[in-house]
């Protein structure tokens, strides 16, 4: 690639406006310290917990609404609502796969080696999800697959919680990770491609600026939410050592976290079909 860039950087005129935003920079200095303070805050349920997530959210909000293009807290339709999806997908997916490995450890007994191995389906057959999104003639479907991505890593991410059932095999968590892998390919991979075909060359940056601070985000916010229900819910005191004993307390704040990721992915397969912008209305016919 190095020299094929090189010769398109010496036939591309510098570009207006290259310097550093200064505003844009201590925004985001301000966004990353706010969600610092509520991963903090997910970690503990005390006073200072409390004051660290006033903090943290007082810090965040205003930041991102400045930094994210309007309307994408709000899923406006169009390119606010594919923003939103990323970190949507990102944190639902991400949020439940920290969980698994320690759920196999203190529900099914796992070693922590054979509990990590059953996210590997997932990598694997994310690389297929790519692929297939890839194919000659899914342009045209990019809404279609962004939402069959998101269910997929609903139903995944619900699959898993069914090794927590009496009887369930302990294999079924790397089987529904390997169908979560392949919807996270098919929907960031779209995300993405149409988040190129929807932006202006002189926005183009920008924009993918504004996607991975949502894919950050997302991840932020939804693995402290899962570490608060895990917390609240008295997941936080057990352990591989105490698994036999507390096991099933545990399970509890397990199901919780799933049931939450399962519904948040729900809601981006839902809020899918807003990516595509309102059709312009074309001329009235004189009569």
């Amino acid at each position: 690639m190095g020299p094929a860039l090189r010769r398109a950087e010496r036939r591309q005129p510098p570009a207006p406006g290259g310097a550093l935003n200064g505003r844009r920079i201590g925004l985001a200095i301000t966004a990353a310290l706010g969600a610092g303070l509520l991963q903090y805050a997910g970690g503990r349920l005390d006073l200072l917990a409390l004051l660290a997530a006033l903090a943290g959210a007082a810090l965040l909000g205003p930041a991102v609404v400045r930094l994210l293009p309007p309307g994408t807290l709000r899923a406006a339709r169009g390119l606010p609502t594919l923003i939103l999806l990323r970190g949507v997908a990102a944190g639902a997916f991400f949020a439940a796969e920290a969980f698994i490995p320690l759920m196999m450890v203190t529900q099914r007994h796992l070693s922590p080696t054979l509990a990590g191995l059953t996210l590997t389906s997932g990598g694997l057959s994310w690389a297929l999800g790519s692929w297939l999104q890839g194919r000659p003639g899914a342009d045209r479907h990019r809404e279609q697959l962004i939402r069959l991505g998101l269910l997929l890593t609903a139903v995944a991410i619900a699959g898993a919680a069914l090794v927590l059932l009496p009887g369930a095999p302990a294999w079924l968590a790397a089987v529904a990770w390997a169908f979560g892998g392949i919807g996270m390919g098919l929907a960031i991979a779209s995300i993405s491609v149409l988040m190129m075909k929807l932006s202006p060359p002189a926005a183009a940056g920008a924009n993918s600026a504004s996607l991975q601070m949502s894919d950050a985000l997302g991840n932020v916010l939804l693995v402290g939410l899962a570490g608060v229900l895990f917390s609240a819910l008295g997941g936080g005191a057990v352990s591989a050592a105490t698994a036999a004993d507390a096991g099933s307390g545990a399970g509890g704040a397990f199901t919780a976290i799933f049931l939450v990721m399962t519904a948040v992915a729900v809601l981006g397969a839902v809020l899918a079909g807003r990516v595509r912008p309102r059709p312009e209305p074309g001329p009235v016919a004189g009569g």
